[in-house]
């Protein structure tokens, strides 16, 4: 056998690959100087072990060697080639080896050419390109599944990517605005442009901040935006992404929660001039000192039981009647008769519960101290109805004063002022109307329908605009 190559000898040692002939009984009976290097520098035999049985060498202890020593029996027996990839990691190092066996004919017998390549680094390579389509598909699933929206666009300020949460945001599908600028969700007149937070989010300058953007159907959300820049393999700046959150019920909480907290400092200013007043009223209808501390006794009583009624409020639908004559109570001293409360049987909302109350507080305590119950032929009117509109049907409440003559609205813009104009439109969701006029005192708001509803009707009794039918019932 020395003799049959000893003529290839040199080009046989040449070959960068691992190669070692073994015979029909598996005898190790050549091996080129790459093998027998690889051989002594893993801390086998120098010369490749020749002369050794390969399935010796390699025993049967793992999955790849009893596929190994299989694959090379069958290409003895059947002439077949075979191909097989495994680790052979050292101490030091991770390895993995591509062997592939050929039978080679001899007149002595039938031969097996085993060829071993180092193909580490391709190994190396499908792991890491795995590695990144698994990433890929799981960075997918999360943004697929994200709750908050999350979107990227590209140096021009046009959108690449719209995830299914800012389908839900914004209303708009994914096909709809990929391609188009990300300011289709600007509100008209947005003072800074898609350039200056490119630039700024870019530079690191600006990475979180709170915005107003547009929906497809025109309505404004407060949105908390995180932002970073997108770069290539080359670290190219390719790209912008964005994290939008819906922040607008959290900020709506929040002036609720410092509304509730100048209007307790406010009720506590107010509660002794209501004091002062149901005090001097009282005492201008009474008849003797019995009389008086009977009358201003229920009406101190029903002071604190108004409060206890909205405290319980925040947390249930309250019916709209029974708020009001709560309200009211403390404040119709002299006779039923002098508020009328008219409206059908309706359930409001916690917020709208606040709302509605502490505007009720603020106009009655205003209407003793100067207003229509200042005197003894003033008169209120509190009604309500549900009222068809553009976005559906609402609840229009009104007060309305017939007393003293207003020819113009009082100086004062205090807390109860802020109250009864921009901040129950901005918690409730729509505007309020307050004026002074020669016909007295009227504040009117009209609610969403999100804040209320028709009490006590099967979902089948509806009226107009869907809601259930109710009666008017006049109470007085």
């Amino acid at each position: 056998m020395a003799a049959a190559f000893g003529d290839f000898r040199q080009v046989f040692d040449s070959l960068e690959d691992q190669i070692a002939i073994v015979d029909s009984q598996g005898v190790i009976v050549a091996a080129n100087a790459a093998w027998r290097q690889f051989s002594s520098d893993n801390g086998g035999e120098p010369d490749g072990y020749v002369g050794r049985n390969y399935f010796d060498v390699c025993p049967a202890e793992s999955e790849d060697s009893i596929a190994v020593a299989h694959g090379l029996r069958r290409v003895i027996r059947e002439g077949v080639e075979f191909r097989h990839e495994y680790p052979c990691h050292s101490p030091t190092e991770r390895r993995w080896f591509e062997l592939l066996a050929r039978r080679l004919d001899d007149p002595k017998g039938p031969l097996a050419v085993v060829a071993h390549r180092n193909v580490t680094r391709r190994a190396l390579d499908g792991m890491q390109a795995r590695a990144a389509r698994v990433n890929a598909a799981l960075f997918s699933a999360l943004v697929a599944s994200s709750n908050d929206a999350i979107l990227s666009y590209d140096l021009d300020g046009n959108i690449m990517t719209w995830n299914p949460a800012a389908e839900r945001l914004y209303g708009y599908r994914a096909e709809e605005v990929i391609g188009r600028s990300l300011e289709i969700i600007y509100p008209a007149g947005w003072p800074k442009r898609i350039g200056e937070y490119r630039d700024e989010i870019v530079s690191g300058a600006l990475k979180s901040f709170e915005v107003v953007r547009r929906t497809k159907s025109g309505r404004e959300r407060q949105i908390w935006v995180s932002a970073a820049p997108v770069f290539d393999a080359a670290g190219q700046l390719v790209a912008v992404s964005n994290i939008h959150r819906d922040i607008t019920e959290w900020r709506r909480h929040e002036q609720s929660r410092r509304m509730v907290a100048e209007e307790i400092v406010h009720r506590s200013k107010n509660m002794l001039t209501v004091i002062a007043a149901l005090h001097r009223r009282t005492a201008a209808a009474s008849t003797s000192l019995e009389d008086f501390n009977l009358r201003f006794g229920e009406r101190i009583k029903s002071l604190a039981t108004s409060t206890d009624f909205l405290t319980a409020g925040n947390w249930t639908a309250v019916p709209l009647a029974a708020l009001v004559r709560s309200q009211t109570a403390l404040f119709d001293i002299a006779g039923s008769d002098r508020i009328e409360i008219a409206g059908p049987e309706i359930d409001i909302r916690p917020q709208a519960v606040k709302v509605i109350g502490m505007a009720l507080h603020e106009l009655g305590t205003n209407a003793l101290k100067h207003g229509a119950l200042a005197t003894d032929e003033g008169r209120v009117r509190i009604a309500w109805a549900l009222e068809d509109g553009p976005d559906g049907v609402g609840l229009a409440f009104e007060w309305q004063e017939d007393g003293p003559a207003f020819d113009a609205a009082p100086a004062g813009r205090g807390f109860g002022h802020t109250l009864l104009t921009n901040l129950s439109g901005t918690l409730l969701e729509t505007s309020a109307d307050y004026r002074f006029d020669r016909s007295g005192v009227r504040w009117r708001i009209v609610l969403p329908g999100k804040f209320f509803a028709a009490a006590g009707a099967a979902p089948s009794e509806t009226g107009p605009g869907g809601w259930p039918a109710v009666e008017a019932d006049v109470i007085a």
